[in-house]
């Protein structure tokens, strides 16, 4: 019996690993398929109305950091291109089924985040715009603790994804050609100009309860 030397063995292990993950690589290329790499904005500067001392704050602080590593978020509204301004932030939970007895069954969970990106001049780059998710959960009134920590993790997952969604919208080419435009002074005469030092006191989202021990709702 013939058997290779262990260092033919192992270039030949080498070579048909290379093999495997260049497949992969071009099939899913051919899918469509691009990984997300770093999407700058095109400003330099950035001030974020979230509070920083909060978990949603803080993930869209990381992501922007992430995506557009050249852009320096400002302390002050002042010192930057542009202003995300926070509009509204709130979640909502609705009854979707009762059972015989008349109790829930399954809630729709929701979270609605309106916000604005304008420059430091108040001119709107980007005017209101609302992101909103939804999802069902089965509940059950016989472990609402259990539920109530179930929901929240839910909410927190959802909290995620609209992050994601944020950074998206605000790295989308139409946000880069509008905020050249204002840098040109060539805003549509129409469009709304906002006070860019305006902050909301508050930006956390309405407290939610269910039919046994109210939630806290907090981020």
């Amino acid at each position: 019996m013939h058997f290779a030397p262990p260092r033919l063995q192992h270039f030949r292990s080498r070579w048909w690993l290379r093999a495997a993950s260049l497949a992969t690589v071009m099939l899913l290329a051919a899918c469509g398929f691009a990984m997300r790499g770093v999407t700058p904005l095109p400003f330099d500067t950035l001030y974020v109305g979230i509070p920083e001392n909060t978990r949603f704050g803080a993930d869209v602080r990381r992501a922007i950091r992430a995506a557009s590593p050249n852009t320096r978020l400002a302390d002050q509204t002042k010192d930057a291109d542009a202003v995300l301004q926070v509009v509204d932030n709130s979640r909502s939970l609705r009854e979707v089924s009762l059972n015989a007895q008349g109790r829930v069954e399954e809630y729709e969970l929701g979270i609605n985040f309106t916000f604005r990106l304008v420059t430091n001049k108040g001119v709107a780059i980007l005017p209101d715009t609302t992101l909103s998710i939804y999802r069902e959960m089965p509940y059950d009134d016989q472990v609402v603790q259990a539920k109530e920590a179930q929901m929240e993790t839910l909410y927190q997952s959802m909290q995620q994804a609209l992050v994601s969604r944020l950074l998206r919208r605000l790295t989308a080419p139409d946000v880069n050609t509008a905020y050249e435009a204002a840098q040109r002074g060539e805003s549509d005469p129409d469009s709304p100009v906002y006070d860019p030092n305006v902050v909301p006191s508050d930006n956390r989202p309405e407290t939610w309860q269910t039919p046994g021990t109210p939630g806290t709702g907090t981020w």
